[in-house]
């Protein structure tokens, strides 16, 4: 299949792989003139053995390095740490060179995500092999989002999961539960890219381990308290754009989830529909564990590539609606004229009792209660008032979309009880 990122009319990676033979790169200087000159391509541990074996953890640091120190595209590095104390790293990819992490935040960013799920391998592969190409492949051939985009690659966001070759982290507990908790390392290191970085599409790639088909299964952000421009582009990007070229491509694509109801709800812990509270599109990529293992890295590379053209082909919206939705949010949660929804996704209607309506102007909180919200207050930058011996966690603020998941005891999964001032005189309505 045809990637977005050429190398010169060179034969694709997966052509040196069948052959067994060491890859290499035809490129040019970053201003695109000169002759060609052919270097040797890093390659990750899973390349080097034609797909037989995963990239170790030791391969993949080695990779990563060698990457880093040979492409002024690319600059990487550790932004937090496993609960074992491996490291989780960023890859920064920009034409002709990352800018300031401050600068990047404030411009147009694409995060890809592999292998939250440590026994689901074949995304991390794909995300080094991704930033790899993009790092080295000539400059008239990348990708047209790479003109206008940062993108940001945590190619391992479990490592050691991936070491133990299991679902959950070291402590067995699932990371993709605990975009809303954060009581994992590996989630608050996830979260604080989020926050730092501000990207505009995240791409969260996983497998189905016992599956044999279809190529892909994929899902967009389904809680209704995501800004309705995101969701629906969310659901652009799936519908309309990777069901089309995916399969031009030869693939079998499906969605996720057999819907209404779990495993593709609207459950806030999940990092589809976290990001999409966050203000950002939000992509799951689930590829077929029990397919070949080079097959299930190249669709997810594909997806990845896939991306970049949809965000090249529709910047100007994605843009406006990431940029819109802090200011909208916060405005609904001051005016109190559109429900909340506890529970309920675009494909389930939530009952009467599970959405507030009207929902709270604020939540009352002790100072327990503070303390013990400190990672969210934090990672999703919430504003805190004082009231007296309490606090206020008040709903006029942009994330207002998380507040009465962490903050309402009717929630699915409050991380503290608080009081929900409900009444015009308690909201200072006159």
């Amino acid at each position: 299949m045809e990637s977005s990122v050429q190398i010169v009319d060179r034969p694709s990676k997966a052509f040196f792989l069948a052959l067994g033979l060491l890859p290499l790169l035809w490129a040019c200087g970053d201003d695109g003139t000169g002759p060609p000159v052919e270097v040797e391509l890093p390659e990750t541990g899973f390349e080097q053995r034609s797909g037989v074996e995963f990239t170790t953890h030791e391969e993949e640091l080695a990779f990563l390095g060698d990457v880093d120190a040979a492409s002024d595209r690319i600059r990487i590095t550790e932004v937090g740490t496993s609960v074992l104390g491996r490291p989780i790293h960023l890859a920064r990819l920009a034409y002709p060179q990352p800018a300031t992490d401050g600068q990047i935040a404030a411009g147009p960013a694409i995060l890809v995500l592999g292998t939250q799920h440590g026994n689901e391998p074949a995304g991390r592969e794909a995300a080094l092999q991704f930033l790899r190409d993009l790092a080295f492949a000539e400059a008239a051939g990348l990708p047209d989002a790479m003109s206008t985009a940062t993108v940001l690659v945590i190619p391992t966001a479990n490592p050691d999961g991936r070491f133990a070759n299991t679902r959950g982290n070291a402590e067995l507990v699932d990371i993709n539960r605990d975009h809303l908790a954060l009581a994992t390392p590996e989630a608050r290191a996830i979260a604080q890219v989020i926050r730092d970085f501000r990207p505009d599409i995240v791409v969260d790639a996983h497998e189905r381990p016992g599956a044999t088909t279809p190529d892909l299964q994929l899902l967009w952000p389904r809680n209704l308290n995501v800004f309705a421009p995101v969701q629906d582009l969310s659901r652009t990007l799936v519908q309309d754009h990777l069901f089309v070229v995916l399969p031009v491509g030869g693939l079998s694509v499906e969605l996720y989830g057999p819907g209404p109801g779990p495993p593709g709800d609207e459950n806030e812990s999940i990092l589809r529909n976290a990001v999409g509270l966050r203000h950002a599109l939000g992509l799951l990529v689930e590829s077929s564990g029990q397919q070949d293992p080079l097959r299930r890295v190249a669709v997810h590379q594909e997806t990845m590539n896939s991306v970049l053209d949809f965000f090249a082909d529709r910047s100007g919206e994605i843009v406006a609606a990431v940029t819109d939705a802090p200011g909208a949010k916060e405005a609904a949660g001051r005016d109190r004229t559109a429900p909340f929804y506890l529970f309920g996704a675009d494909d389930n209607a939530p009952t009467p009792d599970q959405l507030l309506d009207p929902p709270p102007c604020a939540y009352m909180l002790s100072a327990e209660q503070v303390t013990a919200l400190q990672p969210q207050i934090s990672l999703f930058e919430l504003r805190t008032e004082p009231d007296g011996s309490d606090v206020l966690l008040p709903m006029d603020q942009p994330m207002m979309t998380v507040i009465p998941l962490l903050a309402d005891g009717r929630a699915r999964g409050p991380q503290v009880s608080g009081v929900a001032r409900v009444s015009a005189i308690e909201c200072g309505v006159p």
